[in-house]
């Protein structure tokens, strides 16, 4: 009896320990510890321009189902965080007041935890260009937009903003600002914070892409020219010398490099010149590569003092030539257009000079049957300007409608119509 009962007693001990073995214990033995809450921001550091809102910050919190967290600057006025609780996965800071803030975000789900911080810099935007022509308006209503665009695409800007306005989807309650300046100029604006708010942008060479990205598309391909008032110079020989000689008042000119040089030169005779500034105006850099090519000289020098004689020298950028191309075309063409930078320059001895051939596009045939223009256009690949435009502000409903007006029109075949009335080359 006495071994029997001991056999009882070990074989309840061991089928004890067997259903622990399985789980048959107490259940909050195998629950699992409640996770950690954490919060973190990116990026570690941003920059932002007063009165415009900050690159988005995103948010991410593990740990809970909560994904809520409240956000702290400090110094804690000027940065313009949100305030309140806040449940996005981003946010923005819009601040008011220049300097450097030091941001952290704080969960919802246990207040103890707190995100490392990051930097916020902000810096006020460089001030609005004084040089550009803002004098384009079209439109009247509560959806105001201005597209900022190369001076040799503002004339043909003024064409595509009407067209957009009668077609019947676009342009409803609608104003649209049109500014023409140099590419150089227009995209340092808008890298220093856009004071002046672009929605879109249409420069004069590959910058667009290069500075915004793939969204970026080509809208036309412009062509150079140097060209004169046909009541100075009557014939494309004092413009370009060559033999034989040059004769009419329109030439096109295809060759480039060297074979450029070996065939014409400049008439310097029939000087002075006015040109655009490389550093800043595409269709200066088209000049810049034309004089190289066929004089030999390099007119971005730096120093107005270097530029020869038969170069205008006295233009407002810093090196003497034109800060953009339509101050190059008013120099020589006598119509200033009220633009107080040209008239107040002495410019009587100006007889030519290197523009784009949309400038005058108005002026001459088809258009025109008498032109008052002589020019001599230059058909090199490598002298073409390849113009490209970008959407600047997505959320912007004009820019959005614009931007879908072009792609329509360059799918459907308007488009093309509208590059060759206004000079330009097709895209490809």
């Amino acid at each position: 009896m006495k071994n029997l009962r001991m056999k009882e007693i070990i074989i309840a001990l061991l089928l004890t320990s067997f259903l622990i073995a399985c789980g048959g214990g107490n259940d909050n033995n195998n629950t699992p510890p409640t996770p950690a809450v954490s919060i973190a921001i990116t990026p570690a550091s941003a920059t932002a321009f007063t009165d415009k809102d900050s690159a988005p910050f995103s948010v991410a919190i593990s740990g809970s189902t909560n994904t809520g967290y409240t956000v702290t600057a400090s110094p804690a006025t000027g940065a313009g965080c949100p305030a309140g609780a806040q449940s996005g996965s981003t946010f923005r800071c819009k601040p008011t007041a220049a300097g450097t803030y030091t941001i952290t975000a704080t969960a919802s789900a246990d207040s103890t935890k707190t995100s490392s911080p990051v930097t916020l810099i902000v810096t006020d935007p460089v001030a609005p260009s004084s040089t550009a022509n803002c004098a384009g308006v079209f439109g009247t209503g509560s959806k105001k937009a201005t597209i900022a665009v190369a001076s040799n695409f503002r004339l043909p800007a003024y064409e595509l903003i009407t067209a957009y306005f009668q077609a019947s989807s676009y342009g409803d309650d609608t104003e649209v600002t049109v500014c023409g300046d140099s590419t150089a100029t227009l995209i340092t604006e808008i890298n220093g914070g856009n004071p002046r708010d672009y929605v879109m942008l249409f420069v004069a060479d590959e910058s667009a892409r290069q500075e915004f990205g793939s969204e970026a598309f080509t809208y036309a391909r412009g062509v150079p020219v140097l060209a004169a008032m046909k009541a100075v110079i009557p014939d494309a020989s004092g413009l370009i010398t060559s033999i034989p000689a040059l004769s009419g008042d329109v030439v096109t000119i295809t060759e480039g490099g060297a074979e450029l040089g070996d065939k014409y030169q400049i008439n310097i005779a029939a000087a002075a010149i006015s040109v655009a500034d490389p550093e800043a105006a595409p269709y200066g850099k088209a000049a810049e590569l034309i004089l190289k090519d066929m004089m030999d000289i390099d007119v971005n020098v730096g120093d107005k003092a270097e530029l020869p004689s038969w170069i205008f020298s006295d233009g407002n950028a810093s090196n003497g030539l034109w800060n953009n191309i339509d101050r190059t075309w008013w120099a020589f063409n006598g119509n200033p257009g009220g633009d107080s930078i040209v008239a107040g320059k002495d410019t009587s001895g100006v007889k030519s000079g290197f523009i784009a051939k949309s400038q005058i596009c108005g002026d001459i045939a088809p258009k025109e049957a008498s032109s008052p223009y002589v020019y001599v256009e230059f058909m090199y690949p490598e002298y073409i300007r390849n113009q490209t435009a970008v959407v600047i502000d997505s959320g912007d409903p004009v820019a959005s409608s614009l931007d879908e007006y072009i792609k329509e029109a360059m799918a459907n075949g308007e488009w093309a119509t509208f590059l060759d009335n206004n000079c330009y080359l097709p895209v490809d």
